[in-house]
């Protein structure tokens, strides 16, 4: 994945996979996934949550899926934007 700041990852032990979304750079936040199989990066591609930085990803064991919740979508100061929604990824 390109190189950003205020992304999140978690442990997929279903799939044996860590899943990165999202994240900022100078252009912006993010709204790409991302695996890591233990050998390479894959990009995921499909439709997912909207770009944002600063969430959690918490891997929820009784539902096997990754769960993301809020973040912010813009990464200035001056205008922050916080979200409260929740997404949830299985692969």
């Amino acid at each position: 994945p390109p190189v950003r700041s205020g992304h999140a990852m978690a442990w997929d032990p279903v799939r044996q996979r860590i899943v990165l979304f999202g994240g900022a750079t100078t252009a912006g936040a993010m709204n790409d996934t991302w695996e890591w199989d233990g050998t390479a990066w894959t990009q995921r591609l499909g439709a997912g949550p909207p770009a944002r930085w600063r969430h959690m990803l918490a891997w929820d064991g009784n539902r096997q899926r990754v769960v993301l919740f809020g973040g912010n979508s813009s990464v200035t100061a001056s205008s922050p934007n916080p979200l409260g929604d929740t997404w949830e990824w299985d692969g």
